[in-house]
């Protein structure tokens, strides 16, 4: 029998309140005319519009018949965002960075006329370092930075435009801890032996050898301090160390869905006596294990995952989503039953994932929607024809997916809420061949959907072997996938959304999975694990029927279910004005309640 058991005890990273500045407030905005980068920085903003981040411009306009439906018959554009502000640091012993956590998209930062970098994805977090770029002789800086979103229609949901995720300030010494700078796991993570594996990075850029004491101390949801200890150390000028730290932490309180006990570390840089740097991280102790043939168990109980799939925008209020509303939303959706969420297709904000540890849900985090062949965002198939404003993501996956993959891993890896990484939603689509592989596009066959194929798992493989060479290969980009978050990340399995399973079971991209999750295909369940009896199946996608729900009852290694969707979205709604969205099955575009929302609760509320 195949196991994947995951041990852990995972950390929200929260900085410590003297490492960070809310910096939000005080903005500048101003759309731009064309895509044309400004080229005298910072730009004259005296007449600009005033705006407090997060910030989305789309949804301030009015909706438009001549838009595209695939983002909600909403613009797009081209904005830029300047901030004024004193220079927060004395640089010859302190440093000085600045966090986004999200810009849609193609974002360009300056500091004071210099180029930070950038950033493509619309999704991942970012940060820069701005300490040899702030101004020393007294005169403000202004932070810049260009957001083009002129490829209005490069997904197939609303997306929103502009900075429309938080941004810290976030100030520390030259002896500090970076940003995302621990993780913490447990080899044992109940019972009297119960213990932290506390892995903390320690970067030195002072100009000489530093002798310093780090201390880790535990505390329960009481504010209680369970346990500490410490080790003595010596870093280099310039250099960078990861030290590990066994914890005792006897007898915990669990973190689980019924009840997501939360606990916190506090890591501290201590010298001569002093303390230099402090990084405050939320944690919950929880036992992860995925068994073939028995399921999935939390805490090692047997756990149906009731999930329900979500997109990024909050509905009127865009894509900047106050956190109070996805509370709101998220406790509706509890009270349903729902007890998981999947994140489609993309990272969320660390607000939500926040809401999701301290409210007991499961997610699963979704990375992408493509990677290296684009998908035709009005009809989610391979892409028709070649459009300048539907070009999205591919054109940066090549250069950029790793990147992206670590930043957002590194962020997210210590939240007790996730459970399981997808790195992709049904990415056979931009694969054209994977259709001829199944055989379900065979003339005659009068449909893919939910079809046992008529051919043998060999016949299939025999197709995929003589397709002619192609420049990029599912499987392998899957595989490298698979193996940076394997790196990044290894208390977790790898799934990933298959909308043509067969064929993906033929290619061998699902055997780089650790499971497989179908996007519905429910009745290929059976046939998959005849034919593939190695490998772990489950629902990642689900229309919410009484079929699916009943293949987890009838058979425990299908343990999830996600329907499709669980709230209503603005976009996916091409030519299908006036209608702006997509109806979800439990709440509406405003978050109240529907019809779908009893049906739920009747079925999986329990």
């Amino acid at each position: 029998m195949k196991k994947i058991i995951f041990l852990l005890v995972t950390f929200t990273c929260v900085h410590a309140q003297n490492r960070n500045q809310d910096f939000n407030f005080d903005w500048k905005f101003k759309l731009q005319k064309d895509t044309t980068m400004p080229e005298n920085l910072p730009m004259e903003d005296k007449n600009w519009r005033d705006v407090r981040l997060p910030h989305d411009w789309s949804v301030e306009f009015s909706f438009s018949e001549n838009l595209e439906g695939c983002t909600g018959y909403l613009p797009g554009g081209v904005g830029a965002y300047q901030k004024h502000f004193d220079t927060p640091i004395d640089v010859s012993f302190q440093k000085a960075f600045v966090y986004f956590d999200g810009v849609y998209n193609n974002a360009t930062f300056w500091l004071n006329g210099k180029k930070l970098g950038e950033n493509p994805y619309g999704y991942s977090p970012t940060f820069f370092d701005l300490t040899d770029k702030l101004n020393t002789n007294g005169t403000e800086n202004v932070l810049t930075v260009h957001v083009d979103h002129s490829r209005y229609a490069d997904s197939r949901w609303f997306t929103g435009s502009g900075i429309y995720r938080n941004i810290k300030l976030i100030i520390t010494p030259k002896l500090y801890i970076p940003i995302w700078g621990t993780y913490f796991t447990t080899p044992i993570a109940h019972g009297a032996d119960a213990f932290v594996s506390a892995q903390t990075t320690i970067k030195n850029e002072t100009s000489g050898e530093t002798n310093f004491i780090l201390v880790t101390e535990i505390y329960n949801s009481n504010n209680t301090k369970v346990t500490t200890t410490e080790n003595t150390l010596k870093l280099g000028a310039n250099e960078q160390q990861v030290i590990t730290q066994k914890i005792n932490v006897p007898n915990p309180d669990l973190w689980s869905i019924e009840n997501p006990n939360m606990y916190y570390g506090i890591s501290k840089i201590v010298s001569n006596d002093k303390t230099l740097d402090t990084y405050k991280t939320r944690f919950g102790f929880r036992k992860i294990a995925h068994i073939k043939d028995e399921g999935f168990f939390l805490n090692d109980k047997p756990t149906f995952v009731k999930g329900v799939c979500l997109h990024h925008d909050g509905g009127l209020v865009g894509a900047a989503v106050p956190k109070g509303v996805w509370k709101r939303r998220l406790q509706a959706l509890k009270e349903a039953g729902v007890n998981a969420i999947r994140t489609s297709h993309n990272p969320f904000s660390e607000e939500f994932y926040d809401l999701c540890d301290e409210m007991g849900f499961l997610v699963q985090s979704e990375i992408f929607d493509e990677f290296d062949n684009p998908k035709d965002k009005r009809f989610n198939l391979n892409q028709r024809e070649p459009d300048h404003i539907t070009e999205g993501y591919t054109n940066h996956f090549q250069q950029w997916g790793e990147s992206d993959l670590t930043r957002t891993m590194l962020r997210d890896r210590n939240h007790p809420s996730i459970f399981e990484w997808s790195i992709g939603n049904e990415i056979e689509w931009t694969y054209e061949h994977y259709k001829h592989v199944s055989g379900l596009w065979d003339p005659g066959v009068k449909s893919y959907w939910n079809r046992i194929p008529d051919l043998s798992p060999k016949e299939m493989k025999e197709r995929y072997e003589n397709l002619p060479d192609r420049k990029y290969k599912l499987t392998e980009t899957a595989q490298k996938l698979a193996n940076w978050t394997r790196e990044l990340d290894d208390t977790r399995p790898v799934t990933a959304n298959l909308i043509i399973p067969v064929a993906s079971l033929a290619s061998g991209y699902a055997q780089v999975l650790d499971i497989v999750g179908f996007s519905y295909q429910v009745k290929q369940y059976n046939w998959s694990k005849k034919h593939y009896p190695n490998l772990h199946f489950t629902g990642n996608e689900n229309a919410g029927t009484w079929q699916e729900w009943n293949s987890m009852l009838e058979d425990p290694m299908v343990y999830s279910m996600y329907m499709w969707t669980g709230i209503d979205y603005l976009g996916e709604a091409n030519q299908k004005w006036p209608q702006k969205g997509w109806h979800g099955d439990i709440l509406d575009l405003a978050g109240f309640k529907k019809a779908g929302w009893d049906h739920f609760k009747s079925n999986l509320g329990k």
